[in-house]
């Protein structure tokens, strides 16, 4: 985090600490199936269509109270071209419903992971007494992240004079802002009613900062201790189904190694071939053209489509005699390849080349959806009062209110 005089800027944003934070917990758990709870207008959603390498998130479910933040996560959440020109590997539907966390609905049984980002410092005391009830008590998700502001943090920011009876909020909409220790009462109490555990952390940290002040984020992680469990619910309220959202992806049979190593060949002759621009001699005497990286195979899409695993990767390269695998890691090819001049003018050495002749999958444009919008904008929070503000704090309008997105420590 840099400071000047009228701004505390956070680096990486603070809405990509938090998603990166919530999306790091379900890959490392190997969750397919989340329910983002009080999702507003779909940045968390978004943000998880990118698929995991292996246990990709399958199904995505999203509620929220608000029907115009709803209409915009359904634009946020559908599939773009890309999806339709680079087919994911497994499929993914996205269900968005209007409903209140305060009500269960039946439907929302049996996913993995439920994450209430943001939301809870909005919602007014009688509903937020019924949360642990329907989340840990009735949903019981395998995982629950909760993440809401840090109170304590807000002594960096003068104008909210926290500590002090004129103390405001960071955002006129909280209903509070708790202290950790008051957070982690909270939590505690839920964790220890309905057999779960819980450990707390946080995002977004001030180099050199008090460490008894802490993040400007807090997060609790909940694992379910007894999944055998019945719901405390029998009865359940229903939510308003508002949208369902099937993405396209790669459903072709299997083929077998011989049509797989055909591909795998064709793109080898350009890796082969590649152009290098060394940085000294040295670098071009240890270059060895038929050494590849088993990453570099990887990462071409098509390659991914038609083996589904690195590992079924690494099985089909071992079953030629044209390569030798060292460690997982590279092979030695022992073909040579032989490339015209046209075809090295049709060749993107990024290896963004399609077997069918089309431009094939950049890594580098993996599917961020709306959150790759904002990805240079709203990474601060601000220290003075300006106009267009509320109590402090930036109002950008066009339906940001309600975002989480807003990346100033509060939301998103």
């Amino acid at each position: 985090m840099e400071e000047d005089s009228n701004f505390v800027f956070f680096d990486p944003p603070l809405w990509r600490q938090r998603r990166s934070f919530v999306n790091e917990v379900l890959r490392k758990n190997k969750v397919t199936s989340v329910v983002d709870f009080g999702c507003g207008e779909g940045s968390l959603l978004s943000f998880l269509v990118q698929p995991f390498e292996e246990s990709p998130i399958t199904r995505l479910a999203g509620v929220d109270i608000s029907h115009d933040s709803l209409e915009q996560a359904i634009e946020n959440c559908r599939p773009w071209d890309h999806d339709r020109e680079f087919l994911r590997l497994t499929p993914l539907t996205i269900d968005i419903y209007q409903g209140s966390i305060d009500v269960a609905d039946k439907r929302f049984l049996g996913f993995d992971a439920l994450v209430c980002m943001e939301v809870i410092e909005h919602v007014d005391p009688p509903v937020l007494d019924k949360f642990f009830d329907i989340v840990l008590g009735t949903y019981k998700p395998k995982i629950v992240i909760i993440t809401t502001p840090n109170v304590e943090f807000n002594v960096y920011f003068p104008q909210l004079k926290y500590g002090t009876p004129e103390a405001m909020l960071r955002i006129e909409d909280h209903r509070f802002e708790w202290t950790r220790r008051e957070f982690q009462e909270w939590g505690n109490f839920g964790a220890e009613k309905y057999n779960y555990s819980v450990e707390y952390t946080g995002v977004g940290k001030i180099k050199d900062g008090d460490p008894a002040v802490g993040t400007v984020t807090q997060i609790a992680i909940f694992r379910d201790l007894n999944p055998s469990s019945k719901p405390l619910l029998a009865s359940f309220g229903t939510y308003k189904h508002i949208e369902n959202i099937v993405f396209p992806y790669y459903d072709e049979p299997d083929k077998t190694y011989e049509e797989i190593l055909t591909v795998i060949h064709h793109y080898l002759q350009y890796l082969c071939n590649r152009i290098i621009d060394y940085k000294d001699e040295e670098s071009k005497q240890q270059y060895e053209p038929n050494r590849i990286k088993i990453e570099e195979i990887w990462d071409i899409h098509k390659i991914r489509q038609l083996c589904k695993t690195k590992d079924k990767l690494c099985d089909v390269l071992s079953s030629s005699s044209d390569f030798t695998l060292i460690s997982n890691e590279e092979i030695i090819v022992h073909k040579e390849y032989q490339l015209d001049d046209n075809e090295y003018e049709h060749y993107d050495y990024d290896y963004n080349y399609d077997y069918d002749g089309d431009p094939d999958y950049d890594e580098d444009s993996k599917h961020f959806h709306s959150s790759s919008n904002y990805e240079d904008e709203h990474d601060w929070l601000t220290t003075t009062t300006t106009t267009a503000t509320t109590n402090g704090w930036p109002n950008y309008g066009n339906g940001w209110q309600n975002d989480d997105d807003k990346g100033w420590g509060d939301d998103g």
